[in-house]
């Protein structure tokens, strides 16, 4: 009998052992193929269940995924497995979180970092200590002492009063186009299942985009379908200042964010470098999302590309959903102008909001700072809100950006450095000029989500494979070292004037 069952279990690690190295073949495929972005948000969150030829089943994280990813990427998955396995005729997914068995993305290409899953069960013994003592009324304090041990939790828990709330940011007054679909989708199902959607939710994009307006409609609806329930908006650097002072002063600190329903916590950015403050929030996090509290933070990058953040931060804000808004398409940009116009009973044109658009690019909040301008110039002026006006009103004044593509990248990075663009695009294996060369792969792989083959292609046409060494070099330095990460971004800032 017990001869049956090693054999039952020997079998059992057998097909398990298939299904991860077709999976990680697949992936490394996948990779390849399609965008960082795309690869990040959606493959990512994929796991290969089961082979049972002609089948092969895929586990999706959520129906919105499913549905998004047979549409966008059933095509790229079929040919990754088939190509890995032939006998793989067919593909059906699945809406179920992983299995235990699947290896998941971060095990094949973050050797180092475990998964969310693994995480979790490391941590089995603080969770039950933090279970415990909440069920029995005591302060949860994290089981790894800290900064946080020396201040006094003795005083009184007051509830969390929020202040300064945005209530005219509403998912009805959002505005929604390419650019923001997915993130204003994951942002609903955050309202509908708090907690259990997408836990955390990581929205990021350049400032003026509308991340500030996505936020606090969760806060919104989530504080109207739930009056009860205890939510908390404040900044990084609200968190920031808030820590320093507790420790100097011995005040309360920890339990005013454990013991919330909701945290939100936008410019997430500016907690890089800060060691003690990382700290905090880790053990903050992970109570929160071990109790099942939602999490929403906010980022101008997403976490991958923030320097100076812990790993073991980077993993878990990725945990769930990270979703980038981008600025604003054409039409998306038109109905803005049209919505705001509407609400203060303006008469906008068509050809007005068409022009106003297409020569304001950048974001919202220019876009709409033109439209006020415009306004408040008729109004003093006593003048229809006309064309000629608005030609005559905006002028010179706002000067249209040149659209980013891989070919401005390459010969503003070149003349960045003092090099030739021949030197870039070359085969040169100077310092001088192959660190330049890979930033401006790493920058076309980020920036405009091109694939290996592709940047391969405005590159002298070389390997796809000396561009992922290159962009992942890249990648590591921009990660770990400040004053590198701080050279790409005036680098960015330098190519997008």
């Amino acid at each position: 009998m017990t001869r049956n069952i090693d054999n039952k279990e020997g079998v059992s690690n057998i097909v398990s052992s298939i299904v991860q190295k077709t999976w990680q073949a697949a992936l490394g495929q996948l990779e390849l193929s399609v965008s960082s972005a795309n690869f990040r948000t959606w493959i990512k969150t994929l796991s290969l269940y089961d082979i049972t030829p002609p089948t092969a089943t895929l586990y999706t994280p959520n129906i919105m995924s499913k549905d998004y990813v047979e549409k966008k990427f059933s095509d790229d998955i079929f040919d990754a497995l088939h190509s890995t396995n032939p006998q793989i005729t067919k593909i059906v997914f699945v809406v179920k979180k992983p299995a235990k068995a699947t290896q998941s993305v971060d095990d094949i290409f973050t050797s180092e970092e475990k998964t969310p899953q693994s995480n979790i069960s490391s941590q089995t013994s603080q969770s039950t200590q933090l279970s415990q003592k909440k069920e029995s009324g005591f302060n949860t304090k994290p089981s790894k002492p800290s900064e946080m041990s020396k201040i006094s939790s003795q005083s009184s828990i007051q509830p969390v009063k929020q202040t300064g709330i945005q209530a005219h940011y509403t998912f009805d007054s959002f505005i929604v186009g390419s650019s923001n679909r997915l993130a204003f989708s994951a942002a609903q199902l955050v309202v509908e299942k708090p907690g259990t959607g997408y836990n955390p939710l990581f929205l990021y994009g350049p400032a003026g985009v509308g991340k500030t307006h996505l936020m606090w409609a969760i806060y919104n609806a989530i504080q109207k379908t739930n009056p009860d329930s205890s939510s908390l908006y404040i900044t990084s650097e609200e968190f920031i200042n808030e820590y320093v002072n507790a420790i100097r002063k011995g005040n309360n600190f920890t339990n005013k964010y454990r013991e919330v329903d909701v945290l939100f916590v936008d410019d997430m950015q500016f907690i890089a470098g800060k060691e003690k403050t990382q700290e905090e929030f880790f053990h903050t996090f992970n109570t929160l999302h071990q109790n099942s509290k939602q999490i929403v933070l906010c980022s101008d990058r997403p976490p991958k590309d923030i320097p100076t953040l812990e790993e073991r931060l980077r993993s878990r804000f990725e945990w769930g959903m990270v979703a980038d808004i981008a600025p604003p398409d054409l039409e998306t940009r038109i109905a803005i102008l049209l919505n705001k116009a509407a609400n203060q009973q303006i008469a906008l044109t068509q050809e007005v909001a068409e022009y106003i658009a297409s020569t304001v690019e950048n974001n919202i909040r220019e876009l709409e700072g033109a439209l006020t301008k415009v306004i408040g110039h008729c109004r003093a002026h006593q003048t229809e809100l006309s064309l000629e006006v608005v030609q005559q009103v905006l002028g010179g004044s706002i000067v249209k950006k040149p659209s980013l593509n891989a070919q401005s990248i390459l010969e503003k990075t070149a003349k960045y450095y003092e090099i030739t663009l021949a030197d870039i695009v070359g085969s040169k294996r100077d310092r001088d000029i192959v660190v330049p060369r890979q930033i401006a792969m790493f920058l076309m792989r980020e920036d405009l989500g091109l694939s290996y083959p592709k940047i391969a292609s405005n590159i002298g046409g070389k390997d796809h494979t000396t561009i992922m060494h290159g962009t992942k070099k890249i990648e590591t330095l921009y990660k770990t070292d400040k004053d590198f990460a701080d050279e790409v971004a005036q680098l960015r800032e330098y190519i997008t004037k």
